[in-house]
């Protein structure tokens, strides 16, 4: 039970910073003014100096708020009550593994800007990137900037990623239930039939 119970969390944390649904598809090259206006746009909306504090003002409340989820889902509770050190072995887990995230995030933050850079150049023109530009240069644009990383930590959302969590949970119990079998069936059966 403990081992399932870390590999519950490793899932967990690995699957939080995972693309959603995402497939490799090839790169189409963009045009170097369309990169250039892109680039300028993102030294605006995410001043080079304040990065780093922007996007874990951003991702710190919600990852914590996906492990508070995780330690309070009823059957997870039950687990960790076997043991008695299991708690605080897995809040350790779960810390690190969000320092360690936050360390990955800095470490390759100018890859991020330089591909957001190129998805921003591929989607707008220079026209409509200046007038982005425009807009955030306004009292409401400055202010939708300051505050729209924080939405993720709004008290509404959290609840949303919550309850999110506990019907995630609850799903992937069952389907690795289903799984495991599936697996010993097919064990039993050898890989005949079905």
């Amino acid at each position: 039970p403990l081992a399932h119970l870390a590999n519950e969390g490793a899932v967990l944390v690995h699957a939080q910073t995972a693309p959603a649904g995402e497939t490799a598809t090839t790169a189409t090259p963009v045009d170097p003014a369309r990169l250039s206006a892109a680039k300028a746009l993102l030294d605006e909306l995410m001043p080079p100096d304040r990065r780093t504090a922007m996007l874990e003002g951003m991702l710190r409340p919600m990852m914590a708020n996906i492990q508070q989820g995780l330690l309070s889902d009823p059957e997870m509770a039950n687990r960790l009550k076997s043991a008695p050190q299991a708690r605080s072995i897995l809040e350790t887990y779960l810390r690190d593994q969000t320092e360690s995230t936050m360390a990955l995030l800095r470490q390759n933050m100018p890859g991020m800007i330089d591909a957001m850079a190129h998805a921003y150049a591929r989607r707008f023109d220079v026209k409509q990137i200046g007038e982005l530009q425009t807009f955030f240069a306004t009292p409401t644009g400055k202010a939708y900037m300051e505050q729209s990383m924080q939405v993720m930590s709004d008290p509404d959302v959290a609840a949303w990623q919550r309850s999110l969590m506990q019907q995630s949970m609850e799903k992937a119990q069952k389907d690795a239930q289903a799984l495991a079998e599936k697996l010993e069936a097919a064990a039993k059966n050898k890989g005949n039939g079905q």
